[in-house]
């Protein structure tokens, strides 16, 4: 659960396709999990973690996400994320979701990763510029 002190590390929007929609004439229930999943990646990115070059990556262990309100559309969605836990090579981020020109959140959640070696799928350290970034003391030192 996010605690009301901590910062947003990342703050995406997200706009809520008509696609997104299912029968019931708001957004299916696994489209939360691809909106998640594109804050993630683009808050990484932008960190220059370089996932791709070296051959790293994450993998979900877990990912909970409770539904407080449906989304229609037109909408967009806001994903913030905030630090959770960092451990050697694990990594929890909380997350709570809006809907943009609204104050009261629509879902809140965590996931938890995994970070791997792409080519043993084994973990590895979570990579220092994260651990910084997530407010943590690096592994290496200089």
């Amino acid at each position: 659960m996010i605690q009301s002190e901590k910062q947003p590390l990342y703050v995406a929007e997200i706009p809520v396709r008509w696609g997104d929609m299912d029968t019931n004439q708001h957004v299916n229930n696994t489209r939360y999990y691809q909106y998640l999943e594109e804050a993630r990646i683009a808050w990484l990115d932008g960190l220059g973690a370089q996932r791709r070059q070296v051959g790293q990556g994450l993998v979900l262990l877990k990912c909970t996400h409770y539904f407080l309100k449906p989304v229609d559309h037109p909408a967009v969605v806001i994903v913030e994320l905030y630090p959770g836990e960092v451990g050697r090579s694990s990594l929890t981020l909380d997350h709570r979701m809006y809907v943009k020109g609204r104050s009261e959140p629509v879902g809140h959640g965590d996931v938890k990763m995994v970070w791997i070696d792409v080519g043993t799928q084994k973990p590895v350290p979570v990579p220092d510029s994260v651990r910084v970034a997530m407010g943590y003391e690096p592994l290496t030192t200089v």
